[in-house]
């Protein structure tokens, strides 16, 4: 995975995600949904052959990298619970 931030402010994050798909950016989008001051979370993938997403996130009163990185140890617990039951 390599991020690329585009453009960012107290409460609002537009960054590039290179690498990844629908698999892991529907379930951060999910958990960033779910995660207390998130306003918006939504990624697009313009084009499927070009290995891209555009990830934007608006907070209220909360950092938006604060919340992408708590939403991503929640993912990191949810894999890891799964994991356990193999």
């Amino acid at each position: 995975m390599e991020i690329k931030i585009v453009e960012l402010k107290d409460d609002f994050v537009k960054m590039i995600i290179k690498k990844e798909d629908h698999t892991y950016l529907n379930l951060l989008q999910y958990e960033l949904l779910n995660t207390e001051g998130v306003l918006l979370a939504k990624y697009n993938i313009p084009h499927p052959l070009r290995e891209e997403a555009e990830l934007v996130v608006r907070t209220e009163n909360r950092n938006p990298i604060d919340a992408i990185k708590k939403a991503n140890e929640r993912i990191i617990k949810l894999v890891n619970v799964v994991l356990s039951q193999l």
